[in-house]
């Protein structure tokens, strides 16, 4: 007994439209700049604009000192930089051509013990 091939039957697109809108687009971009930074809600801000067929990101967020934090400014801003270029293009499909990161501030990020 043989079982068709599903790929072969299974239509390579599906009719109808994905639509993702401006605000679920900067929500998403601002829980990626909270991942990579380390940072809370509260002192994440996020702008989104086109930029000749790509999107420019504009993070402000506070240097973050603790215990997972490591690396130099410098370093971080980077990792923060792929880590929104990357996301956006994974999770959303969009192209991220620039990303400026803007340090506004110093945030202690102490972890408490559950007890």
């Amino acid at each position: 007994m043989t079982t068709p091939d599903a790929d072969a039957e299974a239509p390579s697109t599906v009719p109808g439209t994905t639509t993702i809108a401006a605000r679920a687009l900067e929500h998403l971009a601002t829980r990626l700049v909270q991942d990579a930074a380390h940072a809370a809600r509260r002192d994440v801000s996020v702008r989104l604009a086109d930029a000749g067929g790509g999107m420019r990101v504009s993070v402000t967020v506070p240097v973050v000192l603790g215990a997972h934090t490591t690396g130099s400014i410098a370093e971080r801003g980077s990792g923060l930089r792929r880590s929104v270029i990357e996301g956006m293009r994974v999770l959303a499909g969009r192209s991220v051509t620039t990303v400026d990161v803007r340090y506004s501030g110093v945030r202690r990020n102490d972890a408490r013990r559950v007890r």
